[in-house]
């Protein structure tokens, strides 16, 4: 027999995906307001910003990937990522694209650990998302709620503690800024220990950020000073469980936001989700989150996301689901919540391909 020969290197793959929608805003505001060129200005998706706007409907295009991996040999590799986001428009108000990951990989560069350079996915929300496995139909509570980019650009060593890949740990300093330049001189620190245990998952992360004060907002070129205290760390723990047929996931979080003088800030959440199986071609999944903005102020108003749906998939990698997502405004104190709830009705497909290795 002839002995087996390594693969030819550099070798190159090609994947992706499309989500979107066909929606209808049945419940929200009730206010149309339009431009001079007869655009609706209401809100059409639910978000962590503002509430929707009713009998918005339409179908949309939420995000594209196109990747492309290339190994350059058995050690190290590259990944272009590039990223089409109906929220990212060009100038003219056409969906637009830009780099989501742009890094070199450098496997093994130390026992069990992997050096990675470049733009970067940030470990903030990486393994939660993971086995929610639902990004098409909404993002984590860390994500939907902005407290991390998912990607940033920096220097990442992450990897195993143990050869059969149970304890793990991912430590990264990046600019903090995402996808943008770079603009001071100051860096994120993100640190992740996710744990696996046969079908059990468990992650504590944590992150901080000092942030650039100008102490002087009308003079653009005043010093900056760390010394009025402004920061932000974020502590944030996931947990899961793999049944045979069901998977339930809970998340939790707090962000404290320190303002100098000003009075510090503390947002707080917890995420519950479960999905499970029906038939080989058929799933379901649900989800509640809480959110307060700030847990230390008596006067906020704090919301509650809901999430169901069903997943049908008619071929391999093609998904069809219908699903109603639905936000609930709790006014707390003094403050006054939206006068509407929302709830948006839906049905998302979602796409995904890729090209063998050649």
């Amino acid at each position: 027999l002839t002995p087996p020969t390594p693969p030819d290197f550099p070798r190159g793959r090609i994947s992706g995906y499309v989500f979107g929608d066909l929606y209808y805003n049945t419940v929200g505001g009730p206010t149309h307001s339009y431009t001079i060129a007869g655009a609706d200005q209401g809100q059409t998706n639910i978000d962590a910003v503002k509430p929707i706007t009713r009998d918005l409907n339409g179908t949309q295009i939420r995000r594209v990937y196109f990747q492309l991996d290339n190994d350059l040999s058995i050690r190290y590799a590259t990944r272009l990522r590039l990223e089409v986001d109906s929220k990212a428009l060009t100038s003219d108000g056409k969906i637009g694209a830009y780099v989501k990951n742009a890094y070199f990989q450098a496997k093994s560069a130390i026992p069990r650990g992997d050096f990675l350079v470049g733009m970067i996915n940030t470990p903030t929300f990486d393994n939660a998302e993971e086995f929610w496995q639902y990004r098409s139909i909404e993002k984590t509570i860390a994500d939907f709620r902005g407290i991390a980019s998912s990607s940033d650009v920096g220097v990442e060593l992450k990897g195993y503690v143990d050869g059969n890949h149970r304890l793990g740990y991912a430590a990264m300093i990046g600019d903090g800024n995402g996808q943008k330049p770079e603009t001071d001189r100051f860096k994120r620190l993100y640190f992740s220990i996710p744990v696996r245990i046969g079908d059990f998952r468990f992650e504590p992360y944590g992150d901080y950020q000092s942030v650039r004060v100008n102490l002087q907002a009308k003079v653009a070129s005043h010093t900056d000073s760390l010394a009025v205290n402004n920061d932000q760390a974020t502590w944030k723990a996931f947990a899961g469980y793999e049944f045979r047929r069901v998977a339930i996931g809970v998340e939790g979080l707090v962000r404290v936001n320190h303002q100098g003088p000003g009075a510090t800030r503390e947002p707080r959440g917890a995420s519950v989700f479960a999905r499970g199986t029906l038939t080989p071609t058929v799933a379901a999944f649900a989800r509640f989150d809480h959110w307060q903005p700030d847990h230390r102020a008596t006067d906020r108003v704090d919301s509650r996301l809901w999430i169901a749906g069903v997943d049908w998939q008619p071929f391999k990698d093609v998904h069809i689901m219908p699903n109603v997502e639905a936000t609930q405004y709790l006014a707390r104190g003094a403050a006054t919540a939206p006068s509407h709830h929302d709830l948006q009705a839906r049905v998302t497909f979602y796409c995904r391909f890729s090209r063998p290795q050649s």
